[in-house]
């Protein structure tokens, strides 16, 4: 070995251990900065659609991905399996409520309790006059617990109501492609529904 050369071999026991400690604690002083959470992609179902055939005095074209469990006096919940959504519909006789005013109060009053959570609610006016299906269509932004509701009626008879929700956390972030998928189904819905008299 040349004369001046380092030679870590001969280093007593007590400097090559005080060497090694040094060594690893200097290597552990950066900061350490944890990696964003990521998100699985979700894979949307499709979009084919079938005549739903209820004795409910409604009707309108059903995604075939989706599942209509009927429930009392005509609610029902659309499930969407393979995304974990649920559209909650419900259904009143007009006839038997009453006053149509209360029944639009009470349904616009729901959804701008959302507004607690929502960083913002747009409007969407639907009207159909050859099939009397005038409704609103609401978006929610941010993290509220629905992302999406509806009403619909024929101004006289008939009201439905219904009302999106998943079975997860609210992420507007991470369920912005279903909140958009589902979206467009809650349009859909409404595009093709029809009274039953």
């Amino acid at each position: 070995m040349k004369k001046g050369a380092y030679n870590a071999s001969k280093l007593p026991y007590r400097q090559w251990l005080l060497l090694s400690v040094l060594v690893l604690i200097g290597a552990c002083t950066e900061d350490y900065q944890p990696k964003p959470e990521g998100y699985f992609r979700i894979g949307l179902p499709g979009t084919t659609y079938t005549q739903l055939e209820t004795d409910c005095p409604y009707t309108f074209q059903l995604n075939n991905s989706a599942q209509f469990k009927p429930k009392k006096d005509c609610w029902a919940d659309i499930y969407y399996g393979q995304i974990r959504g649920t559209i909650q519909l419900t259904y009143k006789d007009l006839r038997a409520e009453g006053d149509l005013d209360n029944v639009l109060k009470e349904a616009q009053e729901l959804a701008y309790k959302h507004t607690v959570a929502a960083q913002g609610i747009g409007e969407k006016l639907y009207l159909n006059p050859e099939r009397k299906v005038y409704g609103i269509l609401y978006q929610m932004q941010g993290n509220a617990a629905s992302s999406a509701q509806f009403y619909a009626t024929d101004s006289a008879t008939h009201f439905l109501r219904g009302v999106l929700y998943f079975y997860s956390a609210p992420n507007a972030d991470s369920l912005q492609p279903v909140n958009a998928f589902m979206y467009d189904e809650m349009v859909h819905l409404m595009e093709s529904l029809e009274w039953k008299n």
